[in-house]
């Protein structure tokens, strides 16, 4: 775990542990009704950089 963070360094360490708890902020408001899924969702819409795309023709 050590070599692990040292490969990323503090700065991707922070990164990822400050988006972790976004996340977990993000699914408590939720939970406790402070907002709506609907608006969650959009949150995360637009927090999701990378998606597959939903079209499957080929």
């Amino acid at each position: 775990m050590i070599e692990f963070l040292t490969d990323i360094g503090i700065a991707g360490f922070l990164f990822f542990f400050i988006k972790g708890l976004l996340w977990i902020v993000l699914f408590v408001l939720v939970y406790l009704g402070v907002i709506d899924k609907e608006k969650a969702k959009a949150i995360k819409n637009k927090l999701t950089f990378w998606k597959k795309s939903k079209n499957t023709q080929e």
